[in-house]
């Protein structure tokens, strides 16, 4: 089970605890028509405010990662999507469109034999949807190795094997910027936090 799907619900139940949170249990991140359950952040005394909707841009960059069987390679992945702050029930964060990752200086982990030959595309993160908890998204997507071929490094490199892709879920958990929950930000303000290898970016929209 990747570490994501163990925090996910263990940070979602210390902010029941703490009082971060005003809402009834939210749902299982894989399951149920709502995938977008919204759950109010405590707002004080202050002022409701027109909404801000910010694109938000993840960025994550590996010199060395496994994509699949043996196979090694340089890994750009880029994730967006939009929401509106203050979060409000049925202002649901949108998902964009994939961005397919891009791979490069292709390798056999082992650094003995020759790359693998890949016969398909690697995906490391296609953004499916998005669940709001609290002051947190949690992200859902899918990780796809492709079919490859790979040299046999006992053999001498001299034959290759089959080695079938694989499709499994991941998630993802962004927090809202500190500075939105601490109040109005300047106009235009663009807000950066990185996080287990990814930057996000917001960017407020016109």
């Amino acid at each position: 089970m990747p570490m994501a799907s163990r925090m996910i619900p263990l940070i979602a139940a210390g902010m029941l605890l703490s009082g971060w949170v005003e809402a009834s249990a939210w749902t299982d991140l894989k399951g149920g028509a709502d995938t977008t359950g919204i759950l109010h952040v405590k707002g004080g005394t202050r002022q409701k405010v027109s909404g801000v909707k910010y694109k938000v841009v993840g960025l994550f960059q590996r010199d060395k990662q496994f994509i699949g069987g043996s196979a090694v390679a340089d890994v750009t992945e880029q994730v967006e999507f939009e929401f509106t702050w203050p979060l409000e029930e049925g202002a649901q964060p949108r998902a964009l469109p994939n961005i397919p990752t891009k791979v490069d200086n292709l390798r056999d982990g082992s650094a003995v034999c020759p790359a693998p030959v890949l016969k398909g595309t690697y995906e490391h993160f296609d953004l499916k949807s998005i669940t709001v908890i609290g002051a947190m998204f949690g992200l859902i997507g899918e990780r796809r190795t492709p079919d490859m071929d790979e040299y046999v490094g006992g053999g001498g490199c001299k034959g290759t094997h089959p080695v079938p892709g694989q499709v499994r879920e991941e998630q993802l958990l962004v927090t809202v910027p500190p500075e939105l929950l601490a109040g109005p930000v300047p106009k235009g303000q663009v807000m950066k936090q990185q996080d287990q290898g990814w930057t996000w970016t917001f960017t407020p929209m016109p």
